[in-house]
Formats: structure tokens, sequence, C-alpha cells
């Protein structure tokens, strides 16, 4: 992922920043197309001499079809040459001016980030690599074999960890068949098959002005991102915009699957088919997952599961909302023999949480929670590169960072149990255990 850059003047600047108004906005966010359709988001800020670029492209996993982890070799090949420059070369023209480049595939969206120093004598340079990679990569064939070899020696790393294992299980059986099941590394049985044609076609495919999106922010003017634009994604091909990702069916049944697995922690997965980022409940549903299990060292399954009675060192659920209906999990680690009475505990306190909601105190404590840690999200332009990016992606509005405080202030345990209601309420679940081969009997 990205580095976090947090600073004192940062943190300060946007901790007085929490009192923007209508006519001092939060942060600033500027918006057009270029010529061929990008959309272009871009945030001044002028504290360091930083920029931070974004190109998204609406080309992650869920674009692999049946060549699961085509998405991912896709990007990464990117960086291994292009029609001029070889990958020993990029990677030297990246190190000359201190740049950094990054390529991150998930379910939704494939994002390529490049951070530079915002002096012409550094940004320039990087730049023009950073544009070879997204306008002329070859995807040459030993460069696609030795990256299947790295990709195959990952998932084979991921299966051996209870807690990959969990994961990729838990994706698996909650959507089945639907392009959300899949990990975004895929697996060894697709990855093997996977050829530079196979490549190449994705990328024509997705890689266009009609699935791009483009976010800067930093110490630019607005002719130098207007320049940066054109650089980057002025001369994409028009192309085709990807299709609607299918609309997830939930579970019809509860459904419990063991993994045996030789650990001495037991790891476990508890969830069902959650909402979209667009969904109108998702502020009170973000409220009452903090509540319930997301907010740190203060939610009732902490309480009641590690506080209590001292079975996992740190348990977590969170809604994970996408283009389309992302899961609702929950993730914890015990120990073999305390398995069975962790699993009851969270059961327990789900039921609970999901038939009688929450309390005015613990609303009121939520809300004051997150409105406060809310300027540490926004402390350095790296994370605000990210916010932009998923506003932009998602198709929030442009005001959703000045409006998000007064969302989360007005959420009411009304609003709480309404959502749990629609969302969660009657909803068939999902338990995965990796376990030791001893002890998975016992799980049904």
């Amino acid at each position: 992922m990205y580095t976090r850059l947090l600073s004192l003047f940062c943190l300060l600047f946007f901790s007085m920043s929490l009192y923007a108004t209508d006519t001092n906005p939060l942060i600033s966010i500027h918006e057009w197309q270029t010529n061929n359709g990008v959309r272009v988001l871009w945030v001044p800020l002028t504290e360091q001499p930083i920029v931070d670029i974004q190109v998204l492209f609406n080309a992650g996993a869920a674009r692999d079809g049946a060549q699961f982890g085509l998405a991912n070799l896709t990007a990464n090949a990117l960086e291994e040459g292009t029609a001029h420059l070889s990958a020993d070369q990029i990677a030297q023209n990246f190190d000359k001016v201190a740049a950094l480049y990054n390529a991150t595939v998930g379910r939704d969206a494939t994002t390529l980030s490049l951070r530079s120093l915002s002096t012409d004598d550094a940004l320039m340079p990087a730049l023009s690599t950073f544009a070879a990679l997204i306008l002329e990569p070859n995807f040459s064939t030993s460069s696609v074999t030795r990256l299947k070899n790295e990709t195959l020696q990952a998932i084979s790393v991921d299966e051996q960890s209870p807690d990959g294992i969990a994961s990729r299980t838990f994706y698996q059986n909650l959507y089945g068949t639907h392009p959300y099941a899949h990990h975004p590394l895929g697996n060894a049985n697709t990855v093997s098959t996977l050829n530079r044609e196979n490549l190449q076609n994705f990328y024509r495919q997705y890689y266009n002005a009609e699935n791009a999106l483009l976010v800067i922010v930093g110490n630019v003017d607005e002719n130098k991102v207007h320049t940066i634009a054109q650089q980057l994604v002025g001369t994409l091909p028009k192309g085709t915009k990807a299709p609607a990702i299918p609309v997830p069916t939930d579970l019809s049944n509860n459904k419990n699957i063991t993994v045996p697995f030789p650990t001495t922690q037991s790891s476990i997965r508890i969830g069902t088919i959650g909402i979209s980022r667009l969904d109108p409940d998702f502020y009170s549903l973000y409220v009452a997952n903090y509540i319930l299990g997301g907010g740190p060292l203060v939610s009732r399954l902490f309480e009641e599961v590690r506080d209590k009675q001292g079975l996992t060192y740190s348990i977590v659920s969170s809604f994970v909302p996408l283009q389309e209906k992302g899961p609702f999990v929950i993730g914890l680690q015990t120990q073999n023999a305390s398995r069975e009475k962790a699993i009851q505990t969270v059961n327990s306190t789900l039921d609970q949480f999901i038939a009688q909601g929450a309390t005015a105190n613990e609303l009121t404590l939520a809300q004051k929670n997150i409105i406060g840690s809310f300027p540490l999200a926004l402390s350095g332009n790296a994370n605000i590169s990210n916010a932009v990016a998923s506003i932009g992606f998602y198709h929030l509005p442009l005001d959703y960072l000045d409006q998000y405080r007064n969302h989360i202030s007005g959420v009411t345990l009304n609003d709480m149990q309404q959502a749990i209601n629609h969302h969660l309420k009657g909803k068939s679940f999902l338990s995965v255990v990796v376990t030791e081969e001893s002890e998975a009997s016992s799980h049904g």
C-alpha cells in the first residue's frame, strides 16, 4: 500500500480545518475532463514540495473473467518494460530523481501511483517514465514468464497462511461464481496458463479513457496539472466503458466451513453480503459497525471476546463496500482449544446487536471518536490523494469530505437500527474456520 506521511504541520492544519465552511472547504477539489474524456481531480497543496499522482482504471480483479490473476499480472508487467525502456532503465530513472512508483490491484480498480518532488528537475523525468509505463508497455514474453513465477510463489505463500486461507475461502464461498469471489492474485491453475497475448488483450480492453481517472495532489499549479494530464492520459484511446458488475446473490442458508491446517491458532471469518459504496445506508452502517467491531479497543466484540474472556488478541468487523455489494466480515484468531467458545461469543454478540441495536451512549461516543479521528485521515498528501481517488472512482460528491462529519453526526439510533434490519437481520451467514485437523471435526 501507500506510505503514510504524518507531519505536525499537516495535522495542525487539518485539525483547524474542521471548522471549514462552504466558502472555505476542507479540501478544495478541482475537476475537469481531458479532450479524450478522462476525469481529472486536482487538489493544490503548497506546504511541501511533493506531488502525488494516481491513475486509476476500472480494471480490477473483477474484470479477470475466468482468467483469475490477469488484472494483477497486467498491472505488474507495466514496469517490466516499454517500447523504449527496459525494466532496469525504468527503475534507474525513478531512482535518479527519488520518485516512488507503485501498482495496486484490488477487486474494483487498478491503481498506478507516482510520488515525486514537485521541482521540474525531478518531476519531469519521473513523469516521462510514468507516462511510458501507462501508454507503451511491451509485455515481453520473458518478463511475463518471470512475473508469473513470482506470482505463483506469492500464491503459494498466501495458501500457507491460515489467515490467507481463511480470507480466500470466505470470499469463494460467499460469492460463488460472482467476480468478487476470487483473490486478485488468482490461483496457481489460472495464473500458470496466462501469456503475453492475454495481458495485451486485457490492457487494450480496460486501459482506456472511458475507464480512467486521474488524481493529482500536491505542489503544482493549474498549468502544470493540465500538462501532466495530457502527458499521462490525454492520448489514451477512447475505448469502451467496462460493463457494470453484477449484483451478488445473498446466501440462501447459513454455511459453516472448516479447513484443516496445521496451526496452533485458528483463523476465523464470519460474515455475509454487505453493501455497495453508494448505498444510502453507508453512514448509518459505518457508525453501527464502529460500535459493533470497528472501533479500536472500544467495540462490543473487542470487549466481549478479548477483554472479558481473553479469547483473542484482536477482533475486527467491517463493511467492505465496493462498486457492488462487498462483504460484511468479522475476523479474528484464537487458540484452537478456545475456537468454539470464541465463535459462540461472536455469534451471540452479533445476534444481540442485530436484535437490539446500540445504546444512546454508544452512539454518542462512536460519533465523537469517528469525527475526532477524521483529521488524521487527511494528514499528508498521500492520505488526501487516496481519499480523493476514492471519491472519484466511486462517484461520490466532490464535497464528500466537507459533509462527512455532518453525515456521521446526523446518524440516529433509529437510522442504525433500520439499516441493520435491512442489511443484516434475517440474513444467512457464512462461517469459515482454519484450524488444526484434530480440531476440525467439531465445527459444524
